[in-house]
């Protein structure tokens, strides 16, 4: 009886360390967010009937090829009354994910509101640093680098601001905090998620420039250094298509595709999390 016990409150432990930062406890809660979107989204959308008659055609073949204990072992009739169980509630078990997923989307648009407070403490050093005496002479001294790290930041910035701050009027109409149209509400999330696109460039753009410097100067990096660059290039190119999807009116993909890509978008965020926070 200890052992699940132990290992329980290690789980909670280590979620606790996790969630300790407002950016981690806002990249978990926007992945359970999205996962949960994610599987409302499944499992309201009906299962086409060429694919059912393609995993029909699948299972006839296997149990032609696979040996009677292998089949045996793969058989899902122990796991049937489970199955069926599913298969005659999957609506009802949607809703409650769809309810779920909304109750999480109002929380990390709540949380990001307070990212603004980060954001003008950014905004502020930002402006204050061009008059700085290390700045300076870093203008003189590497011109091109100076200018190039302060376009990117600026534009960072920018899109940052734009993108809580739209978020959350369009949120606090939808709520009825302002009495603007639906119009309205609809045209701020869109300019909320151009804003959103904005910032995922300049991400793009330090990644890529970050790279670019270090081939030139032949500065060594270790594998975690590499790795976490890997990472953040990989979330960041899932980011944009799926910024165009919710901009553009129709989307890109199917609704399915785009929110499992923005589940697994965050999940890559979490998993480094959840290893940086584990005991050594």
């Amino acid at each position: 009886m200890l052992k699940p016990i132990k290992k329980l409150d290690a789980f909670i432990s280590h979620l606790n360390r996790l969630m300790h930062t407002r950016e981690s406890h806002d990249a978990l809660i926007l992945f359970l967010a999205y996962a949960a979107h994610f599987l409302a989204t499944a499992l309201e959308t009906p299962i086409p009937e060429r694919l059912k008659s393609w995993v029909f055609e699948c299972s006839k073949i296997l149990l032609r090829i696979v040996p009677p204990r292998l089949l045996s072992l793969l058989s899902t009739s122990k796991y049937s009354p489970a199955i069926r169980s599913l298969s005659a509630n999957k609506t009802l078990v949607a809703e409650r994910f769809r309810a779920l997923s909304d109750i999480l989307d109002d929380w990390q648009i709540i949380t990001r509101l307070w990212g603004l407070l980060a954001t003008w403490t950014d905004a502020k050093e930002f402006l204050t640093s061009f008059t700085s005496e290390n700045e300076s002479e870093e203008k003189k001294s590497k011109p091109r680098r100076y200018l190039v790290q302060k376009a990117i930041r600026a534009t960072y910035i920018t899109g940052l601001f734009g993108y809580y701050g739209l978020e959350n009027l369009a949120w606090l109409t939808r709520r009825g905090v302002f009495k603007w149209t639906d119009k309205t509400e609809s045209k701020l999330m869109v300019w909320s998620l151009k804003a959103w696109g904005v910032y995922v460039m300049s991400e793009m753009a330090q990644l890529l420039y970050d790279r670019s410097e270090s081939k030139r100067t032949g500065e060594e990096q270790d594998e975690e250094t590499r790795a976490e660059w890997r990472r953040k290039f990989v979330q960041v190119l899932l980011y944009g298509p799926l910024t165009v999807h919710w901009i553009r009116e129709g989307g890109l993909f199917p609704e399915t595709i785009a929110s499992f890509l923005a589940a697994y978008t965050e999940f890559i965020t979490v998993r480094g999390l959840w290893k940086e926070t584990a005991e050594i």
